[in-house]
């Protein structure tokens, strides 16, 4: 009796032994390798609107409304649409994206800002030419950032067909700016000028849609018109 409960027992530890070993996902210590369904896993798959800097790619939506409300806090306003100075169309749209030509610093009333941006030493020491400080040409390209959304405004409310009238509220995003600054050959502050457009627009649209935008900066010793800065623009307007 004992040796059949003997016979009996090894004969059902074998088979568990095989039956383990035999296994499709076990491992040589007796550890079965689950299929991975950790939460790495389910994390790798990314939501439809995130990057992967954990930003989204669709801001709050933005208000024309609030848009009015933040030109009025900064005692701003837009100017009146300007139109091209030569052969070219000041809006192309390529899908959800719109190109902006250069703009110029027209300001409230109308009149261009000319003038080279140069360093105070040479403004202070040569009184024989039109030498603009950085804070001027900072001033210059909040000119052309109204100037710009002025543009965008026109082309969205005349162009962009809607339920209702197209207008700020579209743009999603402002993708770039480049600005080019009329300079001395000492004058090493074009990235500070440019701060003027990159405010305005961050101010006027908010952070979300009108911040952090790529940008560029550079200096020339000459622009049309004698302008000191000239800033364009890519915009993204929302699916319409």
């Amino acid at each position: 009796l004992i040796s059949a409960l003997l016979i009996v027992k090894v004969t059902a530890f074998h088979n568990s032994f095989l039956s383990m070993t035999n296994h499709p996902n076990s491992l040589k210590d007796g550890g079965h390798n689950h299929p991975m369904t950790s939460k790495r896993a389910e994390s790798s798959s990314p939501d439809s609107h995130s990057l992967r800097d954990g930003s989204h790619n669709h801001p709050p939506p933005n208000t024309m409304e609030a848009i009015q409300s933040r030109l009025a806090a900064l005692n701003l306003e837009l100017p009146p649409p300007g139109a091209p100075k030569a052969n070219y169309q000041l809006v192309h749209r390529d899908g959800d994206l719109l190109y902006l030509s250069g703009h110029l610093p027209f300001s409230k009333d109308g009149t261009l800002v000319v003038g080279a941006c140069a360093p105070s030493h040479v403004i202070e020491g040569d009184e024989s030419q039109k030498w603009l400080s950085t804070e001027q040409g900072y001033e210059a390209a909040q000119h052309c950032a109204l100037n710009l959304l002025s543009t965008l405004q026109s082309y969205l409310s005349t162009h962009v067909t809607t339920k209702k009238s197209a207008d700020l509220s579209q743009i999603v995003k402002i993708v770039k700016l480049f600005g080019i600054v009329r300079s001395h050959d000492q004058f090493m502050e074009q990235h500070l000028v440019m701060n003027g457009a990159s405010d305005v627009i961050k101010e006027v649209l908010g952070k979300d849609v009108g911040g952090c935008h790529a940008r560029s900066a550079i200096g020339t010793n000459s622009l049309p018109l004698g302008i000191c800065v000239e800033v364009e623009m890519i915009a993204k307007i929302s699916d319409l």
